[in-house]
């Protein structure tokens, strides 16, 4: 039994997806995303990748952000799907070909371009994209 609550929940929840979201999944403002980030680490040979990963959803964290943090040991392709599907405003990705030279990679969702950024700088960066 559905309550009037539940059905303005759906609704609303339903009429969001149905205005914000392309081909490959929901692409949600920061308003109303129930995430800021999604953090995601593409699995190293060389790298701990997810050791970094784990440093940085700890700052995240610190700064108050949500923050979805896919650790999974995952294809890369699996990954950057899920992502899009989710609709987060911002998605990190801390690879091993960037990390080593000290960089991670910050994409708006809607904008669909990537941007290398300064590990010691993601924070800042982060917070000063426009979701």
């Amino acid at each position: 039994m559905a309550t009037r609550s539940n059905f303005n929940i759906e609704n609303t929840l339903l009429a969001l997806a149905e205005t914000h979201h392309d081909g490959k999944g929901l692409t949600f403002p920061k308003s109303v995303a129930p995430f800021d980030v999604y953090l995601m680490h593409i699995p190293g040979k060389e790298i701990d990748t997810l050791l970094k990963a784990g440093e940085i959803y700890g700052q995240f964290q610190s700064a108050g952000l949500a923050v979805l943090f896919d650790d999974r040991d995952e294809r890369a392709g699996v990954k950057f799907n899920d992502a899009d599907l989710i609709g987060c405003p911002v998605r990190v990705t801390v690879g091993e070909k960037n990390l080593k030279n000290g960089m991670v990679e910050l994409k708006l969702r809607k904008d669909g371009e990537n941007r290398l950024v300064n590990c010691q700088d993601i924070l800042i960066a982060l917070q000063t994209q426009t979701c």
